[in-house]
């Protein structure tokens, strides 16, 4: 009887042994035909732990993810064929597909049975299982062979019925490229590529920690099987290739460890809507919608300005569609380069990234019923941006919202709030102390006032000298000032510079409502703040002379006629940070009253590297940083 068993075990060795590499390696060193990674008991879980268990554990998961039997599933990169096995006895319908012969004839001869068919054949090839439409598509670690993705994903949906699933299980690449030596796909790029092919996330599970163990587990085995191996399997070079796969894994465990590896658990549905980011032309829909639901006529002129010519970053924009290309919902935001000064020194310098200012959320009203919460289309196409422009790219993004949509952005945006944007306004009168014999007084100091229309490398080094003064800021240099202001094609902004003595000691950008100035911007030494008043009533008298000058040129031979009267009024907005600038604008005279449209500053972090309390006692923010100046 002994005699018969030991018979028996070499010949399923010889089997095990004879399978592609490297999956002999594999079998022979395992006790199941789960060629998979497993899922571990985190701490404190009293359960055996043994990779086998561990295994069986990681397809229970996936399992849970099924609709019920009977439905129809497409085991994809079927391994063995123990999982198409395992579903078929829970009365699911498996076709199990893999593209090397010979794992497919030890599936058939092992686990092939009523419901349970298997084809040598490859997922992006032309095979017999392409003539039916399955309810499931089943990934299990299979799709990091499969490229590219887009194509895979769109071969999933000619597949499956509509409302069918994806239910699949993989190491990822945390990085925004795949990891060197490694196959896997970046996790970015699986869930744009999803929402582009028209497939809506239900379930997504980072299990990283837990299935890490598996790493040092086989790396143990290699050890302990290695005699075994070199007996098992005859070929010249088996040392060698036992220990590159040792050493693969090897690498494995120290990407787990440093945080460039993962693994999920994830689910997709099939969906009607597509959420995607920018393609060329797609401004031709965008445009109209904004105007339909905004009522305000954007030029295209000023989407090329703000999106396609912005020196920062262009066509940062997701948007999700139908089969018939409708635009239903569009999340967009455009590029800001930020300086953080908030522990300035030689050994921590400024630090500088690129934000977003994120605005135009909409949704056609028609597809407003199109999932509800974080199921919305407009929380999808917020994902999808997020997803391909901000995690980790950047600490945060942020803008300004009305109380009205608060909760949404709470709720389903991920938006933090801060307290509503401090109202300036100055009624001109009070400056008049700045005119007759104290305005020439400031100029025989040597302080001075001119209208600018040219930008040069002075505003950077003027910026890089006051910005430990300010906390966290948009970087306002050449770059930034010459597109911001004086490339946008509406034409309305006027930039003055504050000089003493030739030397730029500040500056501030105005716009022009009637009879009310409009102060959108500003960057001041505070070492010269005490004179903001000289500078605001030079910056009034020079725009009373221009408006007086065209008053004059429209009156020639039209005795009366009138046009915009002497400035009487300043509005701006300026953050509370930082304290001294704050002052200096009540000093002045300015008094802060509520914003009309009772707008609050948010921020979407996708970082802990600002916690929303510095934000809030560090961000200097002023109307220039909205897209309403």
């Amino acid at each position: 009887m002994r005699m018969q068993t030991t018979n028996r075990d070499d010949k399923q060795q010889e089997k095990w042994a004879a399978l592609p590499e490297p999956f002999q390696f594999y079998r022979l060193m395992l006790s199941g035909d789960h060629l998979h990674f497993g899922e571990w008991p985190s701490e404190g879980e009293f359960q055996e732990q043994t990779l086998e268990a561990a295994q069986e554990r990681l397809f229970e998961r996936m399992a849970a993810l099924l609709p019920p039997a009977p439905a129809r599933i497409l085991d994809v990169g079927c391994g063995l064929g123990l999982s198409a096995h395992r579903l078929g006895q829970r009365g699911y319908d498996v076709t199990g597909i893999a593209p090397s012969p010979e794992l497919i004839a030890y599936a058939r001869d092992r686990y092939a049975a009523e419901g349970v068919r298997f084809e040598a054949v490859g997922f992006l090839d032309e095979g017999v299982f392409q003539s039916q439409r399955y309810d499931v598509l089943w990934f299990q670690e299979s799709l990091q062979y499969l490229h590219p993705m887009d194509a895979v994903f769109r071969r999933c949906r000619q597949l499956m019925v509509p409302g069918g699933r994806i239910v699949l299980c993989d190491e990822v690449s945390l990085e925004d490229a795949p990891i060197d030596a490694s196959l896997v796909h970046p996790l970015k790029s699986i869930l744009l590529a999803l929402g582009e092919t028209g497939f809506r996330i239900r379930h997504l599970d980072s299990i990283g920690e837990r299935v890490r163990p598996t790493c040092t587990e086989m790396i143990d085995r290699f050890d302990r099987f290695r005699e075994k191996l070199l007996q098992a399997v005859s070929a010249p070079d088996v040392p060698e290739r036992i220990d590159h796969y040792r050493n693969g894994w090897r690498s494995q465990a120290r990407w787990y460890e440093a945080g460039r590896m993962g693994y999920v658990v994830l689910a997709a549905t099939w969906d009607r809507l597509f959420v995607r980011t920018y393609r060329n032309g797609d401004e031709e829909r965008i445009l109209p919608m904004f105007r339909e639901i905004f009522r305000v006529d954007r030029s295209l002129a000023h989407w090329n300005w703000k999106f396609r010519d912005n020196p920062f970053g262009s066509h940062a924009i997701a948007l999700a569609e139908d089969e018939q290309g409708t635009l239903a919902a569009h999340f967009c935001g455009y590029a800001v380069p930020i300086a953080a000064a908030t522990a300035c020194s030689a050994a921590q310098p400024i630090r500088r990234f690129v934000s977003f200012q994120g605005g135009d959320t909409m949704t056609n009203p028609a597809f407003r019923g199109a999932g509800i919460g974080k199921d919305s289309v407009l929380a999808r196409a917020a994902r999808c941006f997020y997803t391909a422009f901000c995690e980790g790219k950047t600490p945060f993004i942020y803008g300004f919202n009305t109380g009205v949509i608060r909760k949404l952005g709470e709720r389903f945006l991920g938006y933090e709030y801060l307290e509503g944007v401090p109202f300036h306004v100055l009624d001109v009168d009070r400056l008049g102390g700045y005119a007759g014999w104290r305005a020439w007084l400031h100029r025989m100091k040597g302080f001075s006032v001119e209208r600018v229309d040219r930008i040069t490398e002075e505003y950077s080094r003027f910026f890089e000298r006051v910005c430990p003064a300010y906390g966290i800021l948009t970087e306002r240099g050449v770059s930034y000032l010459k597109w911001r202001y004086l490339d946008c094609p509406d034409g309305v902004h006027r930039m003055y510079a504050f000089r003493r003595w030739g030397r730029l000691m500040g500056w501030g950008v105005f716009r022009r409502k009637e009879e009310v100035l409009l102060w959108g911007d500003a960057l001041f030494d505070p070492k010269t703040i005490d004179e903001l008043g000289f500078f605001l009533s030079e910056v009034i008298r020079a725009e009373n002379r221009a408006a007086a000058d065209k008053r004059a040129a429209a009156a020639v031979g039209q005795s009366g006629a009138v046009l915009a009267g002497a400035i009487s009024r300043i509005e701006a907005w300026f953050s509370p940070n930082p304290a001294w600038w704050f002052e200096a604008l009540s000093w002045v005279g300015f008094v802060v009253e509520q914003e009309p449209h009772q707008l609050f500053p948010c921020v979407r972090r996708f970082s802990e590297d600002f916690d929303l309390k510095t934000l809030g006692a560090m961000w200097y923010y002023t109307w220039g940083d909205s897209d309403l100046f």
